[in-house]
């Protein structure tokens, strides 16, 4: 057996592994270097057979709870393939413990000796990484139950929540623990048009149907989170199959994008699957979750809905569970999160059962109907079949004894409808992932701030303890200035940027995306039936409408990338290289990076008029449509030379019918939007050479501000050189500042440790 150990710090994402005690080889392709535990711990176990060749392991696994039940999970799996794992956890410390020391040590900043690390932009950075946002993205196909899943998260009324297709805006909703919700209302445009501080449902409803409204942001409550530990967002979107404004639907691909990581729930009705409207969605879905390993699949969190419509005895929730993950994966969706639930039972259970006991009202008398069922139907208790990890199923476990322990049957039918699981699912998700990069980008903001505080701090320092020279810092400093003065560093910094030239790279990786797009479509092309009646030709391009919204939010939001991903990393990068010229003495220069504003590449009504097309495509034939006797009425008794001809015949009757021809039709259809993919393509790459002159334009201006802030610098310098009079008195005060940043540094260091 071979001895395994493992230590994985979340925060700073290093891995440290020992075989038997011995350090891995440089070449190893156990070194995970950087990489988050989930992307690499499927592939652990085959890794370590081909590292040992052995199938006999006990991994000793040094790290926090959640991320060791993924080993877990792990160690299970390999078990089946023939690997025996045993596994010992060394606990590390959990995120809540580094959140009261952070707490700690910003406190002590606040009140530490240094006037720059109290100043306006540190504490707006620190709150900023502090309260960072968290969205949980829920998406669904009509008639779903979408509203009702968020209404149930919410414990009230609030979303609209209708048999067709409602929701047409993107809304939002922020977690603050208020008592009420309120509501910013917006345009298109992205103007402020309404304000509401006390929402209701009513409210809602009128403004969903309000064209004039695109965005509706509410902050409220949201119960099964505090606010105290990440700002959670739930955001309903409207689906693949209704949306007024095209960019809704860019929006929704642009968070499915495998560079976006916010959780999603995806809805589907357990009563209705493989709806055409799905296939364009859980395709990129299905690319996302290729990326980025076993993070990439936690992030989506599959509601299978309305389970409760089965009838007992007639149904299986097992068969139709197994029915949606066989769906899925034909969709190349492999392994995916499967939650059961009852959302309107939950609701029900929250709303209506929470204000009233009245048997004689319709509501609460079918809501006790749904609680009795729940509770006595085994079969119906959702959270067995939810994928809990042991963390997360021990808390509902916990939860249901306690309702049972108290007779509550309302609680305990609330846990069985499968809500509370999906509650914690997202909890965990938030403390695995969001909670450890929120702590890595509040320490980040600390260090940053302090290491360049003490770099400028112990340069004064030396000044002040070299003062034999004194003539050569000054004549450094004068060197400095004057370089500065006449501009020599700016000025081949910004002839860098200004030739900077992508549009080679841009436009073949723009052209990847319409090949991508391209081979869809010609699936759709093969796809069609060659002789379509004109009811079902008027059909298919009602799919192929949809199809195509799909494809053109698809590959906007992928130029969108490629354009974000390519200029402005590159641009930053000569920005970084700036800095760190100058690093000694203006480290502490936040420099921001250009927003880049979402464009809006293929919008517009590509197909205008199916009917016209299908019209002039209309084409006859004569086609069969049955037969005809014909009696031989030669054939006579009295004429003995017939006696020997035919009774008579069958005649072929023939009627000339409309038909369309569907690959004619498909191939008329989808011409332009080819010719559409390429013209956008090409205006991708145009884009991008205006957004890198902007960006260069903005950047020349930083470069600009990052001079001034040296000079500021050196000027400070300067008088520190100069100032002969105080030289002990300002050793003794460097040193002091020096030792208090020290001892905070090592707090600061200390929080990522584990």
């Amino acid at each position: 057996m071979k001895e395994i150990f493992i230590k994985y710090n979340p925060y700073q994402l290093v891995t440290e592994i020992t075989i038997d005690g011995q350090k891995l080889k440089k070449n190893s392709k156990l070194n995970f270097e950087d990489r988050r535990l989930q992307e690499w711990v499927e592939s652990l176990p085959d890794l370590l057979f081909e590292e040992c060749n052995t199938k006999d392991f006990k991994i000793t696994f040094h790290g926090t709870t959640p991320d060791y039940e993924d080993m877990e999970a792990m160690a299970k799996e390999a078990e089946a393939k023939g690997i025996h794992i045993e596994l010992e956890h060394i606990p590390a410390k959990e995120i809540g413990d580094k959140e009261v020391a952070i707490q700690e040590v910003f406190d002590e900043i606040q009140n530490g000796p240094f006037e720059e690390l109290r100043q306006p932009d540190v504490i707006k950075a620190f709150d900023l990484a502090k309260s960072k946002d968290f969205e949980v993205n829920v998406v669904a196909t009509m008639s779903a139950g979408k509203s009702t899943l968020i209404n149930s998260l919410l414990r009230q009324k609030l979303m609209p929540a209708k048999q067709e297709a409602c929701t047409a805006t993107i809304t939002k909703i922020k977690d603050n623990d208020a008592d009420c919700f309120m509501a910013k209302v917006y345009d298109k445009d992205g103007t402020l048009i309404q304000t509401h501080t006390e929402l209701t449902y009513e409210t809602m409803e009128q403004l969903n149907a309000n064209p004039s409204v695109s965005r509706i942001q509410v902050e409220g409550n949201i119960p099964f989170v505090t606010s105290d530990d990440v700002s959670l967002v739930l955001v309903d979107t409207p689906g693949p199959n209704n949306s007024r404004d095209p960019e809704h639907k860019a929006a929704t691909y642009r968070m499915l994008s495998e560079s976006s990581k916010p959780l999603v729930l995806y809805i589907m009705n357990a009563t209705q699957l493989a709806v055409n409207d799905d296939y364009n969605l859980l395709s990129h879905v299905a690319e996302s979750m290729k990326v980025g390993g076993k993070q990439s699949r936690d992030r989506f969190i599959f509601v299978v809905n309305k389970l409760d419509d089965f009838k007992k005895g007639e149904d299986s929730v097992e068969a139709a569970i197994t029915k949606v993950r066989d769906y899925l994966k034909d969709n190349g969706i492999e392994n995916p999160n499967i939650y059961p639930a009852s959302a309107l039972t939950a609701l029900n259970i929250r709303t209506i059962l929470a204000n009233s006991d009245d048997d004689n009202d319709d509501d609460v008398y079918e809501a006790k109907g749904k609680v009795r069922k729940f509770n006595r139907n085994e079969e119906m208790h959702f959270e067995k079949y939810a994928p809990l990890t042991p963390s997360m199923r021990g808390e509902v476990e916990d939860m249901l004894a306690k309702a049972v322990a108290e007779g509550d049957d309302n609680q305990q039918a609330l846990i069985h409808a499968g809500i509370v699981p999906i509650e914690a699912a997202i909890r965990m998700y938030v403390q695995k992932y969001a909670k450890t990069a929120k702590i890595k980008n509040i320490v980040d903001t600390f260090i940053k701030k302090l290491e360049s505080t003490q770099s400028f701090e112990k340069t004064k320092q030396e000044i002040a303890t070299n003062r034999d020279e004194q003539k050569e810092i000054l004549a450094q400093i004068d060197v400095i200035k004057k370089k500065l003065a006449s501009g020599e560093d700016a000025k081949k910094f910004k002839t860098q940027i200004e030739q900077i030239n992508y549009d080679k790279e841009i436009s073949k990786l723009a052209q990847s995306v319409i090949v991508a797009a391209q081979k869809k479509i010609t699936k759709q092309l093969s796809s069609t039936d060659a002789k379509l009646s004109k009811r079902d030709a008027e059909s298919i391009c009602q799919v192929f409408a949809k199809f195509a919204e799909g494809l053109q939010a698809e590959v906007q939001v992928k130029l969108e990338n490629l354009i974000s991903n390519h200029v402005k990393k590159n641009a930053e990068d000569l920005l970084e290289q700036y800095k760190k010229k100058i690093a000694e003495l203006a480290q502490d220069v936040k420099v921001g990076s250009v927003e880049l504003n979402p464009f809006e590449l293929m919008q517009g009504d590509i197909i205008s008029d199916t009917s016209a097309l299908i019209s002039k495509m209309t084409k006859s034939e004569r086609v069969k449509v049955g037969e005809e006797w014909i009696e031989n009425e030669d054939r006579k008794w009295y004429k003995p030379w017939t006696w020997f001809q035919e009774k008579g015949h069958y005649k072929e009757i023939y009627e000339d019918k409309e038909y369309v021809d569907g690959t004619e039709l498909a191939q008329k259809f989808f011409a332009p939007i080819q010719e559409l993919l390429y013209e956008n393509s090409e205006s991708a790459v145009e884009y991008a050479k205006k957004q890198t002159a902007l960006i260069k334009k903005e950047f020349a201006k930083k470069f600009d501000e990052l001079d001034a802030v040296l000079q500021s610098k050196l000027k400070e310098l300067e008088v520190c050189a100069k100032d002969n009079e105080n030289i002990e008195a300002r050793i003794k005060e460097t040193q002091e500042r020096l030792d208090w940043l020290e001892k905070i540094q090592n707090k600061v260091n200390g929080i990522l440790e584990i």
